[in-house]
């Protein structure tokens, strides 16, 4: 695609949104204008496939079509959309609009007893998807949709649609949005691209989102969607979400901008710092300093310092995202300040933003490289106001939902929503979330103490995650590890944690310290909800251990960590497509279990995946589970 004036774009689309009624019919309008621009693209692993706007409008017509002639009962009701990010999403999520009917977002992290209810309060009878997940409603397969739409069809589209928030309280709450609402939390993207030149940027005349957040979040659907389709720019779409696949993606189509969440960011962040270990000290103070420089030149040329710094920090960015990558926000809980320094320092401008189910995205950090450091959620957007009431932030605004359904019953519409983030702002009105209100700690002394502000103190390697909570009365910090962490890392973490604790402020030290290999946030969750573990506790579905209880003791003549072999053989299980039970500690991956030289590629780097490890590709001396096995466990100990 030629260079475009993307000011006159923004312009015009804006003003067509503007001046119309502001309906779901009127988005799609705006947004499929120009039939040639490419909507989305994907790859098969060796193909770049490009799908224009033209052609997914037409499928989008063609499934309306189909909904309204197969199913003519079928009108201003709500029908489920189940699937994984695809372009078939975006297709059904506007055929059912245009078919006269509601899609409702089910978020597939969700327990099957709580979709069941939602589902069921919502009295949805079909799901869409590309397979059947939900027992007990009619399945249609997007694919069988191919009805040709006949010419001149007059379409009634409807102007609704339905998400639900996260699991952790399990509470069944369904969030409603009009077309209104959504078209003002489009215009709400104005203000980012008034008030920062970068989110304009483009890479050899193109401007790629990887798609990498769930469309049927909140963050997915509004900030990677919507935002830039309307736009007109394109749209990158996964096969799965491996960090092989994450990272190959984006250098491959050239991906310019990345919305994540902060877990995104730390696992990238972790693996570039594990490959800086094992570099000599005189490397390791050369990119330090070199940070320190990158960041310095941003500030004082912010456009032309972002390249620049792509380029001294090319040995690094050339393994990481590349030159493409423009523009980067993330969202949805805290992130480390130490996070945010690394990324923007390459090159790679990252900004943090906040938003809720509830209210969609509301504001986001814009400024240059020392202002993105300082980790506020910048200012509202233009459609939005917020107040802070006892250090409690409460928005209102024309883009929020205004219908909210909790277990069945509409909540009364509030003027403001309270949020029940706990916030703060500086001189310059910048916002800063600093915990949130139903996490507060009262110490035995009186004193009302926020986790949260303790928790960013620990920044804990090789932990899965952590939370600081009261235990028995006592300030504690529970830590989730896998199992098959050897001593000396389990000895690491333990006395890591003691050092942090200890340059702690007396008043706010931890007491107690706790294992536990079980999970302590829920799968859907983007953060640990003290509220879900406390659940987990009392249901003894996580178990807490102690530091001599989470010890291993060797037991005699034992040689490898059993927990690491039964992991190592998971792995090739799936690689190979195996049963678990046919793979021997002392089965050759070659000549016993017929693997092949690439997928012995493959199965290296899926260990270094799993197990957050860099075992050279060209270390061709594995080829049992427990030869493996003895790898892992002497590089672990490194």
């Amino acid at each position: 695609m030629p260079r475009l004036n993307v000011n006159k774009i923004v312009n015009d689309r804006v003003s067509a949104l503007e001046n119309s009624n502001k309906k779901m019919i009127d988005i799609i309008n705006v947004m499929f204008m120009n039939s040639d621009w490419i909507f989305s693209e994907d790859n098969d692993g060796y193909k770049i496939y490009k799908h224009t706007f033209g052609e997914v409008y037409n499928k989008i017509l063609d499934v309306a079509y189909s909904i309204n002639n197969r199913y003519s009962t079928l009108k201003g009701e709500y029908i489920a959309i189940a699937m994984e990010n695809s372009l078939d999403f975006a297709v059904a999520l506007f055929a059912i609009i245009m078919s006269g009917n509601k899609p409702y977002l089910v978020n597939l992290r969700h327990p099957y007893k709580l979709v069941n209810g939602l589902l069921n309060t919502l009295n949805i009878k079909y799901i869409i998807g590309n397979k059947k997940i939900y027992e007990g409603y009619e399945f249609i397969d997007i694919k069988s949709l191919n009805d040709k739409v006949e010419e001149d069809y007059k379409f009634n589209p409807e102007n609704e649609l339905a998400l639900s928030t996260s699991a952790t309280s399990m509470n069944e709450k369904i969030v409603f949005f009009s077309g209104e609402e959504l078209a003002n939390q489009i215009l709400n993207c104005t203000d980012i691209l008034k008030n920062n030149k970068q989110i304009k940027m483009h890479y050899k005349g193109q401007l790629k989102q990887l798609v990498f957040l769930p469309l049927y979040h909140i963050f997915g659907l509004v900030a990677t969607f919507l935002w830039f389709s309307f736009f007109g720019r394109t749209m990158v779409f996964l096969n799965d979400y491996s960090s092989d696949t994450i990272l190959y993606t984006i250098r491959r189509h050239e991906v310019t901008h990345i919305f994540a969440v902060p877990l995104f960011w730390k696992m990238v962040e972790k693996g570039l710092l594990n490959e800086l270990k094992k570099m000599d000290e005189k490397t390791i103070n050369k990119f330090h300093k070199g940070q320190n420089i990158c960041l310095k030149l941003q500030h004082l040329f912010p456009v032309w310092g972002v390249k620049k710094s792509k380029k001294i920090m090319k040995k690094v960015t050339s393994k990481l995202f590349g030159e493409s990558v423009q523009f980067m926000i993330s969202g949805g809980a805290y992130i480390h300040n130490d996070t945010l320094k690394l990324f923007n320092s390459l090159g790679y401008p990252l900004y943090n933003g906040y938003g809720m189910t509830e209210i969609g995205i509301t504001s986001v950090e814009l400024g240059d490289s020392y202002d993105r450091l300082k980790n506020s959620i910048g200012k509202p957007f233009k459609s939005i106001e917020y107040k802070i009431v006892d250090n409690i932030l409460y928005v209102r605004g024309e883009s929020i939902s205004h219908k909210i359904m909790v277990n069945g019953v509409l909540e009364e519409n509030q003027e403001w929503f309270n949020t029940k983030d706990i916030c703060h702002t500086d001189s310059d009105n910048r916002y800063y979330i600093d915990g949130r209100l139903d996490d507060l700690i009262i110490l035995d002394n009186g004193e009302n103490i926020n986790p949260d502000v303790i928790e960013k103190e620990f920044v804990i390697d090789k932990a899965k995650a952590i939370s600081i909570m009261l235990i028995d009365n006592k300030l504690s910090i529970i830590v989730s590890i896998d199992s098959y962490l050897p001593n000396n890392i389990i000895n690491d973490i333990y006395e890591r944690i003691k050092d942090i604790n200890n340059k702690l402020n007396a008043s706010i030290r931890i007491k107690d310290i706790y294992f536990t290999y079980d999970p302590i946030m829920a799968e859907t969750a983007i953060k640990v909800s003290r509220e879900y573990l406390r659940r987990k506790l009392n249901s003894n579905e996580v178990k807490l251990y102690l530091y001599n209880e989470i010890i291993k003791t060797k037991e005699e003549g034992q040689e490898v960590s059993r927990e690491i072999l039964d992991k190592v053989k998971d792995i090739i299980s799936n690689l190979l497509s195996i049963e678990k039970d046919n793979i021997k500690d002392n089965s050759d991956f070659f000549f016993d279990l017929n693997g092949s030289s690439l997928e012995y590629f493959s199965l290296i780097s899926d260990i270094n995946e799993e197990f957050m490890i860099s075992i050279p590709f060209e270390n061709d001396s594995m080829h049992t589970p427990y030869d493996i096995t003895k790898v892992i466990e002497e590089t672990l100990r490194k």
